[in-house]
Formats: structure tokens, sequence, C-alpha cells
């Protein structure tokens, strides 16, 4: 089976038949297609993980489904394209944690401020259903989380090393459009500008800010070595996110079909984390090779600064609170050398 990889040409036409005329009648389709928005290119871990199911559940479904990704964000930003999942226009889609998060603000935990020491313990999370409930409650709006995938650890960069919160006084640094993030940074030491990623290159060479925070495949595809050349490891989050699936469209399988989805949705998300570690060790080999500096941070004094804002997340809800504490006790496992 071979995926089809959308052109901007064909995404454009996609589009318009999908707002202009209404959803595609899938019934006169001989097989039925399931089309996927996604805002990333194509050598992305999670096009490569969608892909990879696409493959199994044609195959698993005897070519009943063929899934059609639009990558490069063709389809439009993250906030529409949700709307589009929950009017039917489309299947599936993958969109940060931050879009249900707008439904119902308890997702905030699940991406909070040094709510994780490494990747690989919300990854454990993720293996184990820390989530598994909290993703059910956007089932009433029409769409369901059907997966979760990891967007990295994210760490400042900017013009020199950044070890303690003292080195980032007076520094502004780009964050995500959020409150939680930008009072983050401030806490951390600097002052947090909320900004587009595709601005930030051209605001550190106009001085309107000092730098950027991310991960290092963001910052070595936005080329934001040439301006921030210090590459310091806070550690102060690890973004997930999450694939969105319009509710109808699950509804309408039958129990064998759902069962074969549910089971290779999931299991994509463990090709999503292996295709990511390749990711960062590629970002990292060409970011060495153009000069840039890592630097160790003392991420635990970033963490101490940062800790009252992780408690006042944690203490939402009920459901919150027993996110952070399952991930406590991950952390105490490891601890233990369980």
């Amino acid at each position: 089976m071979k995926i089809k990889h959308v052109l901007v040409l064909q995404a454009a036409l996609g589009v318009a038949l999908l707002t202009g005329c209404g959803m595609i009648n899938e019934e006169e389709e001989k097989t039925q297609i399931i089309r996927v928005a996604f805002n990333q290119p194509e050598t992305h871990a999670e096009y490569i993980a969608l892909a990879d199911f696409g493959e199994k559940f044609e195959e698993a479904t005897d070519g009943r489904y063929e899934v059609q990704i639009y990558p490069n964000a063709v389809l439009g930003d993250q906030g529409p394209v949700t709307e589009m999942i929950r009017t039917g226009a489309l299947q599936l889609a993958v969109v940060p944690v931050s879009v249900p998060e707008s439904y119902n603000e308890d997702f905030a935990i699940i991406a909070a401020p040094y709510l994780y020491d490494d990747l690989e313990q919300m990854e454990t999370a993720a293996r184990e259903g820390v989530f598994d409930s909290l993703f059910t409650t956007t089932d009433k709006f029409n769409f369901e989380i059907v997966s979760l995938y990891t967007s990295g650890a994210r760490h400042i960069y900017t013009d020199k090393p950044v070890v303690t919160p003292e080195d980032l006084k007076g520094y502004k640094i780009r964050v995500q459009d959020s409150e939680v993030y930008i009072q983050m940074m401030n806490m951390m030491g600097g002052v947090g500008i909320p900004m587009a990623q595709s601005e930030v290159y051209a605001a550190v060479q106009q001085h309107v800010i000092e730098g950027g925070e991310n991960s290092e495949v963001v910052y070595d595809n936005f080329k934001h070595y040439e301006v921030s050349p210090y590459f310091s490891y806070t550690n102060h989050l690890v973004m997930t996110d999450v694939v969105i699936a319009n509710k109808d469209f699950l509804d309408k399988m039958d129990p064998e079909t759902r069962r074969i989805f549910d089971e290779l949705i999931k299991e994509s998300m463990e090709v999503e984390f292996a295709a990511w570690d390749v990711n960062i060790e590629q970002a990292k080999s060409t970011l060495e090779k153009q000069g840039v500096t890592f630097v160790e941070s003392d991420a635990e004094a970033f963490r101490d600064r940062c800790a009252p804002l992780l408690e006042s997340i944690a203490g939402r809800s009920d459901m919150t609170r027993e996110v952070y504490d399952r991930i406590m006790e991950i952390k105490a496992r490891e601890e233990n050398g369980e």
C-alpha cells in the first residue's frame, strides 16, 4: 500500500471540496478514505508513524480503508482543523495537547512545566495509560483522542550559556501563546514573549527577543542556531501531541474494525517515539557541525522556581491530581531502580 503524498495543489482542491461543498460522500467510494491533517513535513517522526499506521490498517482491513496524509499544514492551522474533525469533514488530525485543553483545562497537566524529569517518563506514563481517563472527556465534543505522540523535551537557546535562573535575567524568550508558559518563563528568570515560531529568527536578529525554547529538531529545522548559537538543557517542558478522530467516523466502524483501528493507532505511538529518537540524533549531528555550543544547565534550580506553578496545575481538579500522583509514582519507581 502506498500512502498518498498530497501536494499543495491537491490539498487546496481538497479544502475546496471539504469546506465549500461539504463532506465527500464516502459511500460512493470503493475504499473509505481516512483524511489526516498534519502540520509538519514528511520527514517528521509523527508523519512516519501515521504512514506506518495507514499501511498496516489498509492491509488489516483488506483495502477497505486508505489513509491520505495532508502534511505541512496545507489544510489549515490546528484550530480550524479541529473543527473539521468535529464536523466530520476530516477523520484524523495531529494537534498539540493545547487544543483539547481549550475544551477542558485539565489537559494542561499533560505538558505542565517540570512535571517530568525527562522524555522517557512521559513515554512511560503514556504506555501505562495514565492519561486514558482524561482522554475520554472530549467525547462530548464529537472527537476522541486515540493516541499520543511526543514532540520532545524543550530547552532554551540564546546568545550565551544559560546555566542558572540568574543567567536569564532581562532576557526575552519566545514561548507559545499560553499564560502558563509565559508564567513559566518569568519564574525561570526571563521574560516570556508569546510569538509565532515563524517569527523567532527575525525577532532575534532585530533584538526584539533574545532567544527561544524548543527541541533540537525545531531549533535545527528553523536554523535558529544561526542567531542563537548556545543551546542550554533546561529541560523545562516535555511536549505532547495527540491524534484526534471524529467520533461519528469511529462509531460507524464494526466492532472488529474498531478493535484493529485502536490496536494499530496505539502501536503507532511506539513507532513515533522511536522515530523521534532518530530525529533528535540527526538534529544533534547537524547542530554539532554548525558549531552549536551545548550547555548543561542547573535544571533543579529552574525546577524549584517553577514548583508553585506545577502545583497549581496539579491542584485544578481530581483528574489533574490523579495524573500528577501517578507520574510521581513512576518517578519513585525509577529512583528505587524498579
